[in-house]
């Protein structure tokens, strides 16, 4: 059976790649684009990534699902399989819709009335409050099929949690924080996609040992997923992730999460992105996490020596470039993820 999941995920890391090669130029076409801010010529780019993902990853759960019908009889339910798929794409749809609307990222209002002035579509964007409130309907599929309520707790075991709790208020709650929470530490050219392969390699790793063939099929579609998108996310960029990419991954973490019992694992896991969560709380959710670039190509922190994102303890030295600074934040996911991994083994 694990040979038919890693094809599945050959398939769906092909599907990534060549669809990006069609899908970037209808949204160049489409208007769809914004500036990268933190490159000295500040060079206009498409947005809203996540319509690559979504065909990797609907090709990658198709192919596996097909599979299970015709060639391998296994552990696997097609159903929270297909649930899972809809719980991931609904989040990318809203988005979406905030790209749409002008809440995408690393581009201010004004750069969008100049770039795209002819499209009325780009207005403010979703508030702040409604985003919330909007990806509450990607965890409507989680809700409906009863996955069990029991949470695995390191050193103790299983614990269940009365159902109507879990189903109604956790799920709900997990989903909610893991989209936005991801949608927060962005706006540095491949620091989402690459953190972003470290926390599913590392969930492919544990639902293997603990044999979740479930959880183990998403996380390691969603690997790669993110590898074949990696070609077009990495430092420089050929296309701006958008809301559309982040709550897409950030919906995959807890789709991972419920659907292979790693919830706790999951928020070891989100360990940076927590933090990323308390500290633009205090301002108010209206801080940004790049920089601003200086004449030697190295970013400085628009708020001095003020912390309000993980990013600014990097930017306020005004001594890195951009992929350092996503690289950084790419070993410390790799050292949290191996810590999670022997603390939950």
């Amino acid at each position: 059976m694990l040979l038919e999941i890693l094809l599945s995920a050959l398939i769906a890391a092909v599907a990534t790649f060549i669809s990006g090669k069609f899908i970037i130029p209808l949204l160049i076409r489409a208007g769809l684009v914004a500036q990268d801010i933190n490159k000295i010529k500040r060079p206009i780019l498409p947005s809203s990534g996540g319509f690559i993902l979504i065909i990797g990853l609907f090709a990658g759960i198709m192919s596996l699902i097909a599979a299970f019908n015709y060639v391998i009889k296994a552990s696997l339910s097609p159903e929270i399989l297909l649930l899972g798929l809809s719980s991931i794409i609904l989040l990318s749809l809203v988005g979406f819709v905030d790209d749409l609307s002008g809440g995408g990222v690393r581009t201010s209002t004004a750069d969008l009335k100049r770039m795209a002035k002819n499209y009325s579509i780009f207005n403010k964007g979703i508030r702040q409050w409604q985003k919330p409130l909007l990806t509450l309907i990607g965890a409507v599929p989680l809700m409906v099929f009863f996955f069990g309520s029991t949470v695995y707790f390191p050193g103790i075991g299983n614990m269940t949690i009365n159902p109507i709790i879990y189903i109604v208020f956790l799920i709900p709650l997990g989903v909610v924080f893991a989209s936005n929470a991801y949608n927060m530490l962005e706006g540095l050219n491949g620091i989402a996609v690459q953190m972003g392969l470290v926390l599913f390699a590392a969930f492919s790793i544990l639902a293997y040992h603990l044999q979740e063939y479930n959880g183990l099929s998403v996380s390691i579609i969603m690997f790669a997923v993110l590898l074949g998108y990696l070609y077009y996310g990495k430092y420089p960029a050929k296309i701006i992730p958008g809301d559309s990419l982040t709550y897409f991954i950030g919906g995959a973490v807890a789709a991972v999460a419920i659907i292979g019992d790693m919830q706790f694992f999951a928020v070891f896991l989100m360990i940076p992105w927590i933090i990323e969560f308390l500290l633009k709380a205090r301002k108010r959710f209206h801080a940004s996490s790049w920089g601003i670039i200086q004449k030697n190509g190295k970013l400085a922190s628009p708020y001095g020596n003020k912390i309000y994102s993980l990013t600014h303890v990097f930017l306020r030295k005004g001594k890195y470039n951009e992929w350092q600074i996503a690289l950084f934040f790419t070993v410390i996911e790799i050292v949290i993820a191996a810590a999670g991994l022997f603390i939950f083994w």
